[in-house]
C-alpha cells in the first residue's frame, strides 16, 4: 500500500482534527482513558417495481440500477463540513461524476460514458474538493463508441448494449471489453467529485487490437486516478433493496458538544417524471449504426435530500428519525443548494420523494434512523483492537459473477464484545502475489452484520467478472481501531453464454463488440435467427463452444486477420444489398409523395 492510502485511511475532517487534538492532550494530562462512542444510522432504499409476492423486480420497461447514497455529517448551521460517513461505490470508487462522456448520454448497467455531476450534487458540493475534470482523449465526449484508439481493458464497466441484451442490473453482455480511461483537461472546469479509483491492478498485459490503428492499450491520466481518488475509505456497495441498510459512525473523542445535522442524499437514474424528464444524448453519426445501443430516459428527476438534527452532549444521543425529505439537488451539476420539497418531485414507491421506505426504528416511524450504540469503555492504549477474522478457505466451486465464504465472527479487545463493524473489499488478483497492504484500496462489497462471538457467518462479494481471480479481504472494527485483514484468494467460474448476444469469435477477431462489422454480423445472425428455428439452434450451440475459441484467437494476431478475411465477404454482400434497399425505399417514397401531390 502507498503511503497516501496509509494516511487517507485515519484522515478525519480538518474540523475534528483541530477539535480532537486539544481534547486529546487534555485528557492524557488528565490521566483519563479514551472513550468510544458510535452514532448508528439506518435506512431502507425501495424499488420501482415490485412482483405479485412484494418482492423487488427488475423491468427494462422502466431500469432500477439502485441508488447513488452519500451521508454525511454537517454543523446544524451548515456552515461546516464533519466528515463524510458514506458514499456508494459508483460515485465514490468508479468515479461517474468525472469521466469522460457528456453528461447526457444514455445509460445502462454499468455504462462506462458520461459524467454524473447530478449524482449526488449536495454532497459534493458541500465537501467542497475539487479535482481536475476528465474528459475523453480523442475529444469526441459525445460518442458512447468509436474510442478503441485510446482504450485498455476494462476492469469493471460494461460495453453499451442494447435493450435485448440487458438481463438484469449486474450481468453484462461481454467480458472483453475496452473503455476510453480519459485524461485530465486542466483548462475546463474543475469537478466536485473524483475520477475513479478501482484502476489499481497494472500488471495486466494489454494485448493489442489489430484492426484500429495504435495500440489501443491508452490507459490515459488513469495511472494517477488512484493517487487522487480519495473516497476508497468510505465507499461502499449500493445498499440492496428489501434489507435495512445500518452503518456506523465512531464520534471523534474531540468533537465537541453541540448540535450538528445528519444528512442522506438519494438519487437514482431512469427516475423521471413529468416535470423532470430531459432527453438523453446520441451523436447523430452514431445513431447510423448504435442507435439500438443504450437506454433513454435515464436522466430523471434530482436527488433527494433528508436531514436529521442531533445535538451531542455528554448524555447518549436521543433516537430520532425523519420521515421525508427536505429538499432536492440540482438536476445538472452541483450546488450547495437545497430546492425546499415541493410537488415537482413524485410521490410514487421508490421515485422521487419516496426513494427510501418508511419502516420502524428506535425514534419512531422514519425513512432514516439515527441512534447511539454502546461500546466498551475500553482503554485503548492496554486494550488491542480485534483479532483479524478467522475466515474458512471455500471448499465449493465460486459461481461466475459471485463468491461465497464463511468465518467466525469476531470479538472486541476486550474478548467478550461484538466487534461494532466489518469490511469486506475485493481485488483483481490473477498472479499469486498481492499485496495486502493495499486493502484499503480495493473495492468494497456489501460487510456482514456484526454478531456474538465465534457465530459461524457466511458473507458474499457480487459483481465480479467470469473466470477471474480475487483476492477478498475481511477486517473488523473494535472500539480500539481495526483488526488486520483475513485475506483469501479464489476464482470464479466460467460463464455459460446461453443467450444470442454473443458473436464473441467476430469480437476477438475485430477488436472490439462495438466495431460496425461486429454489429452488422450481430444482425444478420439474429434476423436469421428469428426466422428459422435451426439457425437459432445452431446458434446456441455456437453461444456455448465460442468464448475458448474466442480466448485462442485473440492471443493469435494471424487467426484474427484470417477471421476477419473470411468475414469479409459477407460483410460486403450484406452492405450492399442494404445500400440497394435504401434506394429502392427512397424511390418509394418519392413516388408516393409525387403521387400524393397530384
Amino acid at each position: 500500500m502507498t503511503n497516501h492510502h496509509a494516511r487517507r485511511r485515519w484522515m478525519p475532517s480538518l474540523l475534528a482534527v483541530a477539535l480532537a487534538a486539544g481534547a486529546a492532550s487534555a485528557s492524557r494530562a488528565a490521566g483519563a482513558a479514551p472513550t468510544c462512542r458510535v452514532l448508528r444510522y439506518s435506512f431502507e432504499p425501495d424499488c420501482f417495481v415490485r412482483d405479485a409476492g412484494g418482492a423487488c423486480r427488475f423491468d427494462l420497461q422502466r431500469p432500477d440500477l439502485g441508488p447513488q447514497v452519500a451521508v454525511w455529517i454537517e454543523s446544524a448551521d451548515g456552515a461546516s463540513f464533519i466528515d463524510t460517513l458514506l458514499v456508494t461505490n459508483a460515485v465514490g470508487l468508479y468515479g461517474i461524476g468525472n469521466r469522460p462522456g457528456r453528461p447526457d448520454l444514455r445509460s445502462g448497467p454499468r455504462f462506462p460514458y458520461g459524467r454524473r455531476a447530478m449524482a449526488l450534487p449536495v454532497w459534493a458540493a458541500r465537501r467542497g474538493k475539487l479535482y481536475d475534470a476528465v474528459v475523453m482523449d480523442d475529444g469526441r465526449d459525445g460518442w458512447m463508441s468509436g474510442h478503441e484508439e485510446i482504450s485498455s481493458p476494462e476492469p469493471y464497466f460494461c460495453r453499451p448494449m442494447t435493450a435485448t441484451e440487458i438481463v438484469d442490473a449486474v450481468t453484462c453482455a461481454s467480458g472483453r471489453f475496452r473503455s476510453a480511461k480519459g485524461i485530465f483537461d486542466h483548462a475546463a472546469a474543475r469537478s466536485y467529485y473524483p475520477p475513479r479509483g478501482d484502476l489499481v491492478d497494472w500488471g495486466n498485459i494489454c494485448v493489442p487490437n489489430i484492426s484500429v490503428s495504435g495500440s489501443a492499450c491508452d490507459y490515459g491520466d488513469a495511472r494517477q486516478f488512484g493517487l487522487i481518488n480519495d473516497l476508497d475509505v468510505v465507499a461502499a456497495a449500493t445498499p440492496a433493496y428489501d434489507r435495512t441498510f445500518t452503518g456506523r459512525w465512531t464520534i471523534p473523542a474531540g468533537l465537541g458538544p453541540g448540535d450538528y445535522a445528519l444528512l442522506v442524499e438519494v438519487n437514482k437514474e431512469f427516475d423521471a417524471d413529468a416535470a423532470f424528464s430531459p432527453p438523453s444524448f446520441i451523436d447523430p453519426v452514431e445513431a447510423e449504426t448504435f442507435d439500438d445501443y443504450g437506454l433513454g430516459g435515464n436522466l430523471g428527476q434530482p436527488s433527494v435530500v433528508y436531514r436529521l438534527p442531533f445535538t451531542l452532549s455528554d448524555a447518549p444521543l436521543a433516537a430520532a428519525a425523519v420521515r421525508a425529505p427536505i429538499g432536492y439537488g440540482d438536476a445538472n451539476d452541483a450546488a450547495t443548494l437545497i430546492t425546499p420539497l415541493d410537488d415537482a418531485v413524485s410521490d410514487a414507491a421508490g421515485s422521487g420523494r419516496r426513494r427510501l421506505r418508511v419502516g420502524d426504528g428506535p425514534g419512531g416511524p422514519g425513512a432514516v434512523h439515527v441512534t447511539e450504540d454502546a461500546c466498551a469503555p475500553l482503554d485503548c492504549t492496554v486494550a488491542p483492537p480485534p483479532e483479524a477474522p478467522r475466515v474458512d478457505e471455500p471448499t465449493a466451486m465460486q459461481a461466475p459473477t459471485s463468491a461465497t465464504f464463511t468465518f467466525r465472527q469476531s470479538s472486541d479487545g476486550d474478548g467478550r464484545s461484538p466487534v461494532i463493524a466489518y469490511e469486506l473489499r475485493y481485488t483483481i488478483a490473477q498472479t499469486f502475489g498481492i499485496d495486502e497492504s493495499s486493502f484499503a484500496g480495493w473495492a468494497p462489497s456489501a460487510p456482514p452484520d456484526p454478531d456474538a462471538p465465534g457465530t459461524l457467518t457466511a458473507a458474499t462479494v457480487t459483481d465480479l467478472t467470469p473466470d477471474t481471480g480475487y483476492a477478498l479481504g475481511l477486517r473488523a472494527k473494535g472500539a480500539c481501531g481495526w483488526s488486520q485483514p483475513a485475506v483469501i484468494r479464489i476464482h470464479t467460474a466460467k460463464q455459460r453464454y446461453a443467450k444470442l448476444s454473443g458473436c464473441v469469435v467476430a469480437t476477438a477477431a475485430f477488436g472490439s463488440d462495438l466495431d460496425p462489422g461486429v454489429a452488422r454480423l450481430r444482425r444478420q445472425r439474429d434476423q436469421a435467427a428469428a426466422r428459422w428455428p435451426l439457425v437459432r439452434l445452431a446458434a446456441a450451440l455456437y453461444a456455448e463452444d465460442a468464448p475458448p475459441l474466442a480466448a485462442l484467437v485473440g492471443r493469435s494476431d494471424v487467426a484474427r486477420a484470417a477471421i476477419r478475411w473470411a468475414l469479409r465477404p459477407a460483410l460486403a454482400v450484406d452492405e450492399a444489398l442494404e445500400a440497394l434497399l435504401g434506394a429502392g425505399r427512397g424511390r418509394d417514397q418519392r413516388e408516393r409523395s409525387q403521387g400524393g401531390t397530384e
